[in-house]
């Protein structure tokens, strides 16, 4: 009887979890993937997604704050971290559906972003050059069809962005007076 309170607990209030990401979300981490992209893009253009991606100097203390952070709004222990298949990744998982909601990673590097609604996104230049060298990796084939898909969307929204700032740019060439 206690799992079925419990996973009804967390099914009602599920809802938040994105809410909660965000606002344990700091101004020295950056969110990437999908929530990134989606961020940008007209929701036709969006690619539905689940989980936060986020870099972080620190993933695994931030991945335990969020978790805390979970719990402490579910009123339980409904959340747990783990180290992910990727060194250096951490993920933030639910234990009714064992679903990961957030995975925090540390960068190689210093990741440029955009500050966008008060929350570091990585800037798609950086996106379009780390998809294209994963396409080149041999490797990397598992995921290759998602990173094509990936750049066709920025692409086909670049090209939507450059036609509106042209149109917008054109002034009358001459003003009718009465």
């Amino acid at each position: 009887m206690q799992i079925l309170k419990r996973s009804k607990t967390f099914h009602k209030r599920k809802g938040v979890i994105s809410k909660v990401i965000l606002k344990q979300t700091d101004k020295h981490e950056v969110i990437y993937g999908a929530r990134a992209l989606n961020k940008r893009f007209p929701k036709w253009l969006d690619k539905p997604t689940q989980d936060y991606d986020i870099y972080s100097k620190t993933p695994r203390k931030d991945a335990i704050q969020t978790e805390k952070a979970l719990d402490k709004r579910f009123k339980g222990d409904h959340f747990y971290t783990e180290p992910a298949q990727h060194k250096g990744t951490w993920k933030v998982k639910a234990h009714t559906n064992k679903e990961g909601y957030a995975d925090y990673t540390k960068p190689k590097g210093k990741i440029p972003y955009d500050t966008i609604g008060g929350k570091n996104y990585v800037k798609l230049s950086y996106v379009k050059k780390t998809i294209k060298k994963t396409l080149k990796d041999k490797e990397s084939a598992y995921r290759h069809a998602k990173d094509r898909d990936a750049l066709n969307r920025i692409n086909i929204y670049e090209q939507g962005k450059t036609r509106k700032r042209k149109t917008k740019r054109k002034t009358p060439m001459f003003r009718m007076r009465f």
